[in-house]
């Protein structure tokens, strides 16, 4: 009987010669003939269209034709493959071997239809197909400086390169001539490949936006974390119509295309590496790419009243306040730390020194503990309502926040007892759906599911959990 097989379809490359050649339409046509031709049947196909070649992630064909074979469990016996390189362009070419090593230990014969020679397992094909690998991870080094090199040129030419337009900006479509084409929103692409992308200003809310946001940081002088809960109190949607948090507004501060300078290569991860962020005189800055939302003066304010604000103390700067506190009070203690403007919390010389008996010992001096006051036992429902007094006024909980708290257990204490961070969200009613959504069947059926939830996760505290034990 004739043998049957499977392949695997990947398509990739930069130029139109590269893209016909391993277009997937193309490598069917040509396994098709090739098939034909030695009266081979083709039972099933795995196919990884417009993937990278670089690693195995992503690559749901390959991953699912290496797990049928190492099952053992199929309904063919003989697998064709384009090419070589159509196991991956591998940095590492012994990566490709392996794979290729797995089909033929669990008893696969692999054929090639576009190679010049047969995979026998000869000297030659073994030579040819070293060649081969090798080449093909060549090919994507080369592919990948060729690519850095126009991006970077494209950038310094004021063009945008990929991803989201920053908020309060869009991206619009250009023409290798120079003419203007359609405004792009979030999640819609030029329509032809030669045209490029330049950024314009966006609706005009969102630009008062902008400007309002350096406004009461600089002026104001509101924190991140304030300015995030008044726009989402406010019903101000952030970029893709989600909500403000500290860290988009300290982005939104920070990025100089508002004052119309770009800041390019700020990160580097080529060939599937991890993305590492280069220093800030590695960066390639392009002023003038857009018209400036916000006046330079402005945006300097923000970048100097940051910097005054996210002082980081070295360990010389916290042991001298710790110095100078002893030889005030003649003790050191967490509430003088908390009552001592200008100096990092408790918590934070626990996560530098490890304790902060460890950093009075640091300076030659004895950690005189806080009196013992009297302890009283605390209702589970009174430090319910206390969590969610504080998550109410800092707009977040956190463990550093709730151990420089006063009236509240250790964070560990609380996570032992409630569970998680998320359980707790959940114990103060905090809800991650908007109210809108109860006037569909979906959105009351999941309000429903949610009290459920909620309710039994507070018969369960209120079951078994025992008074708090508070000074």
């Amino acid at each position: 009987s004739s043998p049957q097989t499977n392949f695997t379809l990947a398509a990739q490359g930069p130029s139109t010669d590269e893209h016909q050649r391993y277009s997937t339409g193309h490598q069917a046509a040509a396994i098709k003939a090739y098939a034909d031709q030695h009266q081979v049947e083709i039972v099933r196909t795995f196919a990884d269209d417009g993937l990278s070649g670089l690693s195995l992630n992503r690559r749901v064909g390959l991953q699912a034709l290496l797990a049928e074979v190492l099952s053992g469990a199929t309904d063919f016996d003989l697998i064709l493959v384009y090419d070589v390189s159509r196991w991956g362009r591998f940095l590492n070419p012994d990566q490709s071997a392996y794979y290729e090593f797995l089909c033929a230990e669990a008893g696969y014969k692999v054929e090639y239809c576009a190679e010049p020679f047969e995979n026998d397992g000869s000297v030659a094909s073994t030579l040819l197909k070293g060649l081969k690998r090798v080449m093909a991870a060549e090919f994507s080094r080369e592919l990948s400086a060729k690519v850095a090199l126009a991006h970077d040129r494209l950038a310094r030419m004021g063009f945008w390169q990929g991803g989201p337009a920053p908020y309060g900006l869009r991206r619009r479509s250009v023409s290798p001539d120079g003419q203007l084409g359609l405004v792009l929103e979030s999640g819609e692409f030029k329509g032809v490949h030669g045209h490029r992308t330049l950024l314009v200003p966006g609706p005009d809310p969102e630009v008062q936006a902008v400007r309002r946001v350096f406004r009461l940081y600089v002026r104001a002088g509101m924190t991140a974390v304030a300015i995030a809960r008044l726009l989402n109190r406010e019903g101000i949607l952030a970029a893709d119509g989600g909500v403000w948090t500290p860290v988009s507004v300290t982005r939104l501060l920070t990025n100089s295309i508002y004052i119309g300078e770009m800041a390019y290569h700020k990160t580097r991860g080529a060939l599937g590496e991890a993305r590492t962020r280069n220093p800030r005189k590695a960066w390639v800055r392009i002023p003038g790419v857009v018209a400036p939302i916000v006046p330079r003066s402005l945006w300097k304010a923000a970048q100097q009243a940051r910097a005054h604000r996210s002082v980081q103390f070295s360990d010389e700067a916290m042991l001298g306040a710790l110095e100078r506190m002893y030889a005030t009070y003649g003790k050191i203690t967490h509430q003088l730390i908390r009552q001592t403007p200008g100096l990092p919390k408790g918590p934070a010389f626990v996560r530098r020194f490890g304790s902060l008996a460890a950093a009075a010992e640091a300076i030659g001096k004895p950690r005189i503990a806080e009196p013992r006051a009297t302890r009283v036992s605390v209702p589970t429902e009174v430090i319910l309502e206390r969590l969610k007094a504080l998550w109410k006024r800092e707009g977040y909980l956190s463990g550093s926040l709730i151990d420089g708290e006063r009236g509240l257990p250790a964070s560990r204490t609380l996570w032992r007892r409630f569970g998680s961070l998320r359980e707790l969200y959940l114990l103060l009613d905090y809800r991650d759906f908007d109210p809108e959504e109860f006037t569909s069947p979906v959105g009351r059926a999941r309000a429903e599911a949610y009290a459920i939830r909620r309710a039994r996760a507070l018969g369960e505290i209120h079951k078994r959990a025992k008074p708090w034990s508070m000074p």
